[in-house]
């Protein structure tokens, strides 16, 4: 299997959800999976993300803030991952991200991209987030596991 490079799969998921239909009734719930996703967002390092988040971010929050379908949350939580360096993320990603990709593209449920949320999270390094997200990070698990 040729190996991609982190660009190559960004644009293809990117495409995947772009393209995604939304099925009947498949929306985004407020606040949940996107208050999930921003207090994540808001508990990882700046050293942990691409120079380049700084510019985006504005427009991720917004993003983030104002979807109301699943692949619009799912969009969002691939362009953080995105942002994410390698060196953030434990090495077994390498080899799990194109099947959590491929999973986020066929989320049709909040509580579908929750869970992959959280297994970003879980795989993320202490020294990519906030000191304080040691505190914080059971109640958000226990909030992200009710949706």
């Amino acid at each position: 299997m040729e190996t991609c490079t982190r660009r190559s799969f960004v644009a293809l998921s990117t495409a995947v959800l772009a393209g995604l239909a939304l099925p009947r009734g498949a929306s985004a719930q407020a606040p949940g999976v996107a208050q999930g996703l921003l207090d994540f967002e808001g508990a990882v390092n700046w050293s942990a993300v691409a120079r380049s988040w700084a510019a985006q971010r504005p427009m991720w929050l917004a993003a983030v803030r104002s979807a109301t379908t699943v692949p619009q949350l799912a969009a969002q939580l691939v362009r953080l991952e995105a942002a994410m360096g390698w060196s953030s993320v434990e090495d077994s990603w390498r080899t799990r991200r194109a099947g959590w990709l491929a999973e986020l593209g066929a989320a049709t449920a909040d509580h579908q991209v929750a869970v992959l949320l959280m297994e970003l999270e879980q795989i993320t390094k202490w020294s990519a987030v906030s000191p304080g997200w040691r505190t914080a990070r059971s109640a958000w698990v226990a909030r992200m596991g009710r949706i």
